[in-house]
């Protein structure tokens, strides 16, 4: 009896584990990134601009980003817009171990300033492919388009669209054009509820003291099939977004388990759980007869 009940309860944590195993949580980038143009990490107030962290996942070949920020209620206002996604896999950098993510590119010590190709490339890093949400980008939903194929001198900068009121020649959108490779289309959204709060502190020269403020966070959400992609099967994958005044900018890399990489197999949750109770059959049976 005592060895059923332990069989039981080993069968409930099994089933139980894999209840939870579904729920996996995605590659986490913070915004550690701060980027040329301005001094500072965000260019006006935190309250409107912040990026706080992005969570990028990739199930099969789905890949999904969520951009965590406190423009999501203020999209549209004063013309700033949501920005394009952009990322960059390259199966060659990738197979020497070499990060796909170059934010100095090669002028050490500025960062993010520009490539030698174009002034709104931006870093070192081969931005190859875009996510790019098109005529839909001062609304809270719409239809997206993963692409590549595109050339550098179609990145718009956010100099190109708000002047010397943003962040200096910073990349945040594609110029369509019918040679651009797509690769799918999906639905994209923005929850019009705050995901989080977070309290910042600044030091006040009115009051001469340190005062805190709460910042209220949103949920920007991408998903789409990169199938037929090298972002279908890279073991890591830079990213970078911005609104299109860039007045902050999210970038980092984020690393996914290989593909097909000859680990060892292990039994599925139901098979341990059939193997258990084929054991507590054969136990009691042993019982009967003695």
């Amino acid at each position: 009896m005592k060895c059923l009940k332990w069989i039981a309860a080993v069968t409930f944590s099994v089933l139980s584990i894999n209840a939870f195993a579904t729920d996996v949580s995605g590659e986490k980038i913070m915004d550690n990134y701060i980027g040329a143009g301005h001094r500072s990490d965000v260019n006006g107030g935190m309250s409107r601009y912040d990026i706080d962290k992005m969570l990028v996942s990739r199930d099969g070949t789905t890949l999904s980003v969520d951009i965590f920020t406190s423009f999501y209620d203020d999209i549209g206002n004063n013309g700033i817009k949501l920005g394009d996604l952009f990322m960059a896999a390259d199966e060659d950098l990738n197979g020497t171990a070499t990060s796909p993510w170059n934010p100095n590119g090669n002028q050490p010590n500025k960062g993010d300033r520009y490539t030698d190709s174009a002034t709104d490339s931006n870093t070192g890093t081969d931005w190859n492919y875009v996510y790019d949400l098109s005529g839909a980008r001062k609304f809270t939903s719409g239809t997206g388009q993963l692409k590549s194929g595109f050339g550098s001198n179609q990145v718009v900068s956010s100099s190109d669209l708000h002047g010397t009121s943003s962040r200096d020649n910073q990349a945040v959108m594609l110029a369509d054009r019918s040679s651009d490779i797509v690769h799918d289309s999906s639905s994209w959204s923005v929850d019009n509820r705050a995901s989080y709060q977070l309290t910042h502190t600044y030091w006040s020269r009115r009051s001469n003291s340190y005062q805190n403020y709460n910042v209220d966070y949103g949920k920007v959400s991408f998903s789409f099939d990169v199938s037929g992609t090298a972002l279908a099967t890279a073991n890591q994958i830079a990213f970078r977004w911005a609104m299109t005044c860039a007045n902050d900018i999210i970038e980092g890399v984020a690393s996914f388990a290989p593909q097909g990489g000859g680990s060892t197999p292990v039994p599925e949750p139901e098979t341990i759980v059939l193997m258990l109770l084929a054991m507590a059959g054969f136990t009691y049976r042993r019982k009967v007869k003695n």
